[in-house]
């Protein structure tokens, strides 16, 4: 809701922007077509440019559609108000010269009417009404260790290994299962890089 009131406000501050730059524009911009290169014609063309990236940017943003049809609303009736009801013109725009380039009825007519037109579309279509999906939030790694030993190191190429538990013991430990057996009838292995290995046959190795 907040977005579309936002959205709302700024539409209603854009349109009598968008309205004085066409206006302006298109009035100024027959002089660069006979091949003037003042400012006027010139800054009118550039302008004319603007507002359009203005428009596509409203009219595709993934934005509140409300700005875009409070924007492209006013342009619209402004374009087609002298042609609707061209006695209430004079008598609601009193206070305006009808000299103006802002007053309707000028040439600012024939680019107000496609860009409002435009706009009230964008905003009329129901995929922009929708909420933007949200983030799918990044998937963590699993917990596994890659270790390269292609360099030669001791134990050769390895691939995905599991990361040693905290507080494992180190690689060579002596597991004394008679330590559960009262009558010592169990033999004690020791492991080491060999894997398990008798402690009698490894004593017998050192003599």
């Amino acid at each position: 809701m907040l977005r579309h009131l936002l959205g709302l406000l700024v539409g209603i501050a854009l349109a009598p922007v968008l309205w004085i730059a066409v206006s302006w524009s298109a009035g100024e911009l027959p002089g660069l077509l006979e091949g003037g290169a003042e400012v006027a014609p010139v800054s009118a063309a550039v302008l004319l440019v603007l507002v359009g990236f203005a428009c596509a940017y409203l009219a595709a943003a993934r934005i509140s559609p409300l700005t875009a049809g409070a924007a492209g609303l006013p342009l619209a009736a402004l374009a087609l108000w002298p042609a609707v009801h061209p006695a209430s013109l004079s008598t609601a725009l009193s206070w305006l010269n009808p000299e103006s380039f802002v007053f309707p009825g000028g040439p600012g007519v024939s680019v107000a009417l496609p860009l409002g037109a435009l706009l009230v579309f964008s905003a009329a279509v129901p995929g922009r009404w929708r909420s933007p999906a949200p983030t799918v939030p990044a998937m963590v790694a699993a917990p596994w260790e890659r270790v390269d030993r292609s360099d030669g190191g001791p134990g050769g190429p390895v691939g995905d290994t599991v990361p040693e538990a905290p507080g494992r013991g180190p690689a060579t430990e002596v597991w004394d299962p008679r330590q559960d057996d009262p009558d010592k009838t169990t033999t004690p292995f020791s492991r080491g890089e060999d894997g398990w290995t008798p402690l009698g046959r490894e004593a017998r190795r050192r003599d």
